[in-house]
């Protein structure tokens, strides 16, 4: 662990000495943003199954409006509980080379397909992100699992699972693992019937969360009235 660190601090002082991203980086993440952006808007079904040990919640049904460069809306009457760190997020910082520096720390191979880890470092202050770390399958040009180091959230793990919208980095699943003692659930669970968490429960060692989205019927590039999104 120790010199894992050493060697990120190195990289990263190296980097941030030269101002510049690494060419390599930018010409993976710049394939996985050329897919994305050919989505003007979307609205999806999902259905967020939020397993966190303290919670008795069931799996909520939601819409999920996006509407580029930055919009996105999620609709649901029960209480949806959704990382902040949304799907769509990561893109709006990618999509500008200067609000970023990049460099390849690393290979792997996930589920049979050769991955480049791509560490992402914000250059704004203001941003909630402080590093992403994404493996991009290298044939397909597609983020298959990120690690969000987020200063509200703690780390957020994320699988990304394709199968109908590949050519558009649209995934049909999202599998986000969070630390339960630092992700904000959301004050009006409290109020839902489906919530009845004891303090013995909260005070037990927790688990880490996991949160699984499915994704289903998207609607692409048809149009979305702005007033969706100032609901």
């Amino acid at each position: 662990m120790r010199k894992g660190y050493i060697l990120f601090a190195f990289m990263w002082m190296c980097i941030h000495a030269s101002g510049q991203s690494a060419p390599e980086a930018l010409k993976l993440i710049k394939e996985v943003t050329q897919k994305f952006n050919k989505v003007r808007d979307y609205q999806v079904d999902a259905e967020i199954d939020a397993r966190i040990s303290f919670l008795k919640i069931l799996p909520q049904k939601a819409k999920v409006f996006y509407k580029s460069p930055n919009k996105f809306h999620v609709e649901s009457k029960g209480i949806a509980i959704l990382p902040k760190q949304n799907f769509d997020q990561i893109f709006s910082l990618l999509n500008t080379e200067s609000n970023f520096m990049a460099f390849i720390s690393g290979s792997e191979n996930l589920n049979g397909a050769a991955t480049s880890i791509v560490n992402v470092v914000p250059l704004a202050d203001t941003s909630d992100l402080v590093l992403a770390k994404l493996w991009i399958d290298v044939a397909q040009g597609l983020i298959v699992k990120s690690q969000l180091t987020t200063k509200t959230n703690g780390t957020v793990l994320i699988e990304y699972i394709y199968k109908t919208w590949n050519a558009l980095a649209l995934p049909d699943k999202t599998i986000f693992t969070v630390d339960v003692k630092r992700f904000k659930i959301p004050k009006a669970i409290s109020a839902d019937i489906n919530s009845k968490a004891t303090q013995e429960d909260k005070n037990k060692p927790q688990k880490p969360g996991r949160i699984i989205i499915s994704f289903s019927n998207y609607k692409i590039n048809k149009g979305i009235d702005d007033k969706v999104f100032a609901k």
